[in-house]
């Protein structure tokens, strides 16, 4: 039985897997023994008491952090620091209150509710002797304000007690120690009275506890802060710079939101840093901006991956982003730091998720599709997850370790700047290589350009040809042929299209003014019509065409037709009824909006139609108004048109004036708003600037240019009725004809003002009283307000057309207002009536100097010269000719 036994052992030892488990067994046995033994130093560590922590020099720093050999006690008992450190340095050991162990830096949580308050204790024994001149202590952040004393002394106090809201729970505390405080070689005693804010917690939670030299403890402090400075200001350099870039090229929102995170990291980290303090601010507000900047900062950089790297839009971002603006919200509108700061770590930092998730999924997938970048980017975002997952434990107080978002920031910024940097370096390449062949191409692309401006320039000459030609066709039918006594018509134009040929400027567009007189059975009356053709430059002046065209051969062949014998209502209805067949049978490529109408001279009456055009206004004792607001028609040459035929009707009493416009005055520009433009949508702003220019139609029109830009064409057509008695005359009211001589007297004593005065008041009995406008015109003249001159003048034209006088004072006062088209038109007329019209003489030939036509100039004034040689006038204007020919050919002036 043994020998059996012997082999089966023999066996068992020669087998190789038995010798492995004896082997391991030994090892075992080894490891066991030194875990045991570890174990016991560590127990006796922890059991044994601490003893007090031994300051070896105070010319250098020494940690006061808890340690194997020293420690931090704290207490919740309520004491005096003062007694508690005079009786411990005494030797009086007996004290009543418990103490704990407290591993600084860390935060202690009190298992006690509502416990708020609480001492921190530390013991040193300092050198015997130091040759520093000053020491300082550093207490790292105390939560949340303290009281520190030295062997019963006060050396520092940060925060009040009494006041409920936070006062410095993340304030690094360095305080000075007066050297004569200190105890050298013995025991010293360090107590510090801590109030927390954070329910059951309090202590120094962050940073670091030292003692030593004030300077280099200074140092460290101020370095440490003043070098993170440094990297906010390169932040801040830049977002600014990439916000700048945005601002410059709008497309690019990668830039803006890659500038905005940077903006909100510097705003956060500058409020970790502890220069924050000497703002002065409360720390309450400070906390508020911290915990925006934190709350936005994620959905910021989320964006700025999306558009740098494509990443399609998502609801579950939209709702985020909205709930993120729901807290900021929050913070800003509430005053409970508890709950912001849970806030902050249970809800913004759980929300935090969801973006990383998203950002990383998208990373990788771009990484996947070989798109370099996404690897800079993928890095720098695993960083700092890392880092906001650490600091995340840190604030929970799971771990202690120093914060590192901040660096890990660093590394998410040159992460950036290197893929933007890289996107510049190929932009570089692209340009270089286009470079390389680029004065070939610009000489290409140089003579392109010139061949297709001579085309374009070919091109404008035949268009501004066809204008020129159109407009010669337009400005005989659109005239003023009115010659009643009783109603006066008057025109003003201002077409939006202004072209040049050969040198000269002019007008075309769709409105037009026509007037005359017919006579329907025993009747005078006076037609009018003011018209709006559809479309801009020569589609609208088409129509304009057409309308002047047809309506003159209407107004021609009532006097020679059977027309002439129509009742007025029939005869607007025969017109309108031509027109519109007219314009109908361009098949709807030509309308046109107008008001048409008949004024009786004998009574007033007014009868019209207005084809969808604006309604006409009347101006009765200063006061403008709509006569009506019906528009029954539609635009002339809209088929079915018919259907709606209806006259309007209107009784004009004396001195009444109705004034019709195109909608060009109504459609103003007032401004821009971004991209949109604000036009002027009060159609009665239009009553208010009959109002205010008293019916003045060249001051109406100044008064809606100065309003705004016009953008469409714009017309007016004036109407006044003044009745004429019985015998031909108008009424001689004594009144008027005393006002008159009056005004006369003040001409001859130079009085001119006066006399404006005077005729101005008189003109409300007779707005178009010859003599009146003849004296009024002149009064102006002398008081140099040429504007209201010419106008004066404008109308003694439409009462005597030939009048030597008043035509040369028109042409004179329009060369004054710088209307040197129609000052040239008035003066040639006047010349072709009267050659020898001195003063008419000189004014043309100042025109055509001021035209530089200095031939047509030198003749008229030598004419004038050879009629009164000795002529002061003339003899000026001849000189002043030289000098401006001499000016213009470069030689010297005489």
């Amino acid at each position: 039985m043994s020998t059996y036994n012997f082999s089966i052992g023999n066996r068992l030892s020669q087998s190789r897997t038995f010798r492995k488990i004896l082997r391991f067994l030994s090892v075992s046995r080894r490891a066991l023994f030194l875990f045991v033994v570890l174990f016991c130093l560590f127990a006796a560590k922890e059991i044994l008491p601490k003893s007090i922590q031994k300051i070896e020099s105070f010319d250098t720093v020494t940690s006061l952090n808890s340690s194997l050999e020293s420690e931090w006690e704290i207490t919740a008992s309520e004491i005096d620091p003062i007694s508690v450190s005079k009786a411990y340095l005494s030797g009086d050991r007996s004290f009543s209150f418990e103490t704990f162990s407290y591993k600084v830096p860390g935060m202690y949580t009190f298992r006690e509710p509502g416990t708020d308050t609480a001492f921190l204790i530390k013991k040193f024994i300092a050198p015997k002797s130091w040759t520093t001149a000053g020491i300082a202590v550093r207490l790292g952040t105390i939560s949340d304000r303290d009281k520190t004393y030295l062997n019963g002394t006060l050396i520092g106090q940060t925060g009040k007690f009494s006041e409920p809201l936070p006062q410095a729970y993340d304030k690094i505390r360095v305080y000075s120690i007066p050297t004569e405080l200190i105890r050298k070689g013995a025991e010293n005693i360090l107590i510090i009275q801590v109030r927390g804010f954070f329910p059951g917690k309090l202590g120094i939670e962050q940073d670091k506890t030292a003692i030593g030299n004030a300077h280099s403890i200074y140092k460290d402090f101020y370095d440490t802060e003043y070098i993170k400075l440094g990297f906010l200001i390169v932040y801040s350099t830049v977002g600014f710079f990439f916000l700048f870039l945005y601002l410059r090229k709008r497309s690019s929102k990668e830039n803006f939101y890659y500038g905005l995170f940077t903006i909100l990291l510097v705003i956060y980290q500058f409020l970790r840093n502890q220069t924050k303090y000497d703002t002065g601010i409360d720390l309450i507000y400070l906390k508020k901006i911290e915990y925006i900047a934190v709350a936005f900062m994620m959905p910021v950089a989320y964006r700025f991956n999306r558009f740098y790297f494509k990443f399609p839009k998502l609801m579950l971002t939209n709702v985020l982003d909205a709930v993120f603006i729901g807290i900021a919200s929050f913070y800003i509108f509430t005053n409970d730091m508890i709950l912001h700061s849970n806030v902050n770590k249970n809800v913004v930092q759980i929300l935090y998720l969801p973006y990383v998730g998203l950002m990383l999924y998208y990373l990788v997938k771009r990484l996947i599709e070989r798109k370099k970048d996404a690897l800079l980017i993928l890095v720098a975002v695993s960083v700092v997850v890392v880092a906001s997952t650490i600091d995340a434990m840190t604030t929970r107080n799971l771990i202690v370790f120093p914060r590192l978002l901040g660096y890990a920031f660093f590394v998410f910024i040159v992460s950036v700047a290197t893929i933007l940097a890289n996107r510049y370096v190929k932009l570089n390449q692209v340009i270089e290589e286009l470079n390389e062949d680029l004065e070939k191409k610009v000489i290409q692309r140089t003579q392109e350009l010139n061949d297709t401006l001579t085309e374009v320039k070919h091109l404008k000459v035949q268009q501004d040809a066809d204008y020129f030609l159109t407009s010669l066709l337009i400005n005989p039918l659109s005239t003023n042929h009115n010659r009643s006594a009783s109603v006066k018509t008057e025109f003003f134009t201002k077409q939006k299209k202004s072209f040049e040929f050969k040198n000269r400027t002019y007008e075309i567009g769709g409105d037009i003014n026509i007037s005359g007189n017919i006579k329907l059975g025993e009747n005078r009356f006076t037609a009018f019509v003011n018209g709006d053709a559809m479309g801009k430059s020569i589609q609208g002046a088409g129509g304009a065409l057409v309308m002047g065209t047809v309506f003159n051969s209407i107004l021609a062949r009532t006097a020679n037709t059977e027309l002439g014998s129509l009742t007025p209502e029939l005869w607007l209805k025969r017109s309108f009824q031509e027109l519109q067949s007219i314009f109908e049978s361009f098949d709807g490529s030509m309308y046109i909006s107008a008001i048409l109408g008949l004024v009786e001279e004998s009574t007033g009456r007014l009868l019209f139609i207005n084809a969808e055009h604006p309604n006409a206004v009347l101006y009765r004792d200063k006061k403008a108004s709509f006569i009506s607001d019906e528009l029954d028609l539609r635009k002339l040459g809209i088929p079915g048109n018919e259907t709606w035929f209806s006259i309007q009707e209107f009784r004009l009493e004396k001195n009444d004036v109705l004034i019709l416009g195109s909608d060009g005055r109504d459609d103003i520009l007032l401004g821009m708003d971004g991209d949109s433009r604000i036009l002027n949508e009060d159609e009665t702003a239009f009553l208010k600037r009959v109002e205010e220019a008293e019916a003045d139609l060249g001051e109406i029109g100044r008064l809606i240019e100065n309003q705004g830009e016009l953008t469409d064409d714009f017309t007016l057509l004036k109407i006044s009725y003044i009745p004429v008695l019985e015998n031909g005359s108008q009424d001689q009211d004594p009144y008027f004809r005393n006002e008159l001589k009056s005004a006369k007297e003040f001409l001859k004593a130079n009085e001119a003002g006066k006399a404006i005065a005077v005729l101005e008041s008189a003109q409300k009995l007779r707005i178009a009283d010859e003599e009146l406008l003849w004296l009024l015109g002149k009064s102006y003249i002398k008081e140099k307000q040429f504007v209201r001159a010419e106008n004066c003048f404008k109308r003694l034209m439409f009462i005597q057309p030939e009048h030597s006088e008043y035509l040369y004072y028109l042409s004179y006062c329009s060369k004054i207002n710088k209307h040197f088209a129609e000052a040239v038109a008035v003066g040639e007329r006047l010349f072709s009536l009267e050659p020898d019209h001195i003063r008419n003489l000189i004014n043309l030939a100042d025109l055509y100097k001021t035209l530089r036509n200095f031939k047509l100039a030198e003749e008229l004034v030598n004419r004038a010269i050879t009629i009164v040689p000795d002529h002061a006038n003339a003899l000026a204007v001849k000189k002043a000719i030289e000098n401006a020919k001499s000016s213009a050919t470069g030689a010297a002036p005489t």
